[in-house]
């Protein structure tokens, strides 16, 4: 059967496979709905008390005319009477609405060790039921999704049974906050004795379960990764590659422009044009508040503006050295932070992908860690860092 529902609907997921048999529902939580219903109907009460406060206020129409002009239509007058009035409502029950169908949708899993039954309850139309076996699924996946709640743009970290048919997918583990995502996959994936999966630039790649807590240089053998990665002459214009003797370093070559980077920028112009301001006119200032408030304000400014000079201006320089990983964090010459992982902890050397401004990265990963680098260099620059990267690590 071919039906479409979404993949997930928690934003906070566990599925706990120690005790079994299991059953878990997949669905927004009691506490959001709830809140989304309070919310809604604040809204509702809000807009329909000032509607009908119009009819019951006392005095004269006169005294309750807005200060609209004499000379509007009844329509006109209305529409300013009441125009902001109904979009609360309508705003209201929209809330109301989404609540409703978070509270109505879910998806059911039973999961016994051998088989799995899916439950798919849709917001309309009969409940359909899936039945499968577990070794029809290809592993436990580790992926992130980018979802906006409202106004706030998060991640959403995944970790699911993998099916080739998105309907029979099964969420173990959901969360917005990343913090050992991967020791939670690696776990699912022990414990189900399957692949663990991941998604790369070059699709979906699969790594055995016993080998999980082995690292990239336990497996290059098996792997082949001295022959898959040689060194290539060819040395990408985004970046900047010396070979010393006893290290190996990578620099970005230029700054790049992103949204982050463009906010920035203009929050410089914005902030920096309120300051020039300020300065020119600061006895003005002061008649409206004191001198204390002035300096506090004038500093938060400055800092802002500082911040903002270190997104713009900063690049970082990757150093591979004899046991160790560094990454710097560096404007112009001035180190401002660095981070170090060990060669023989690092477990893989992957290229992943920022679904806010659609722009790759090389990642780092240990069991505890990641390292990030290179977050606006074209793909397939990032592809030949990674060979060497590797090369360097492996050797």
């Amino acid at each position: 059967m071919v039906y479409k529902v979404p993949d997930h609907y928690s934003y906070k997921f566990k599925f706990d496979i120690d005790k079994l048999p299991a059953m878990q529902k997949d669905k927004i939580s009691y506490g959001l709905t709830i809140w989304g219903l309070v919310f809604g109907l604040l809204f509702v009460f809000i807009g329909g008390y000032e509607i009908f406060a119009y009819f019951f206020a006392g005095g004269s129409e006169e005294q309750y005319d807005f200060n609209l002009p004499a000379q509007m239509s009844s329509a006109d007058i209305a529409f300013h009477r009441y125009s902001f009035d109904t979009f609360l409502i309508i705003f209201g029950l929209l809330i109301i609405g989404l609540a409703v169908v978070g509270m109505s949708r879910y998806k059911e899993v039973f999961f016994d060790g051998n088989k799995i039954k899916i439950t798919h309850k849709p917001l309309f139309g009969p409940v359909m039921k899936e039945t499968e076996d577990l070794y029809n699924y290809l592993g436990v996946l580790l992926k992130v999704e980018y979802y906006q709640f409202g106004m706030i743009n998060r991640n959403r970290y995944i970790v699911e049974l993998y099916h080739k048919e998105k309907n029979k997918r099964v969420p173990l583990y959901i969360s917005t906050n990343g913090n050992n995502i991967r020791k939670i996959w690696e776990s699912y994936a022990a414990k189900l004795k399957m692949p663990a999966l991941f998604m790369t630039d070059h699709g979906l790649v699969s790594r055995h379960h016993l080998e999980l807590d082995k690292t990239l240089k336990d497996m290059s053998k098996r792997w082949h990764l001295n022959a898959l990665y040689r060194e290539e002459e060819h040395i990408p214009t985004s970046v900047k590659y010396y070979s010393k003797p006893d290290k190996v370093i990578l620099k970005e070559r230029r700054l790049f422009f992103d949204i982050y980077t463009i906010l920035a920028f203009l929050g410089v112009l914005i902030l920096g044009a309120l300051a020039v301001y300020a300065a020119r006119n600061y006895q003005v200032i002061l008649s409206y508040i004191s001198l204390s408030w002035f300096i506090s304000l004038f500093a938060v400014c400055m800092f802002v503006i500082f911040i903002s000079f270190i997104v713009i201006f900063s690049k970082d320089v990757l150093i591979i050295r004899k046991d160790e990983v560094v990454l710097g964090h560096n404007i112009s010459f001035l180190r401002l932070d660095a981070e170090f992982m060990k060669k023989n902890e690092i477990e893989a050397v992957d290229i992943g992908h920022n679904p806010i401004t659609d722009r790759y990265y090389l990642l780092l990963i240990s069991h505890d860690k990641h390292m990030v680098f290179g977050k606006n260099m074209p793909i397939d620059d990032l592809r030949w860092i990674r060979g060497l990267v590797i090369r360097e690590i492996v050797k």
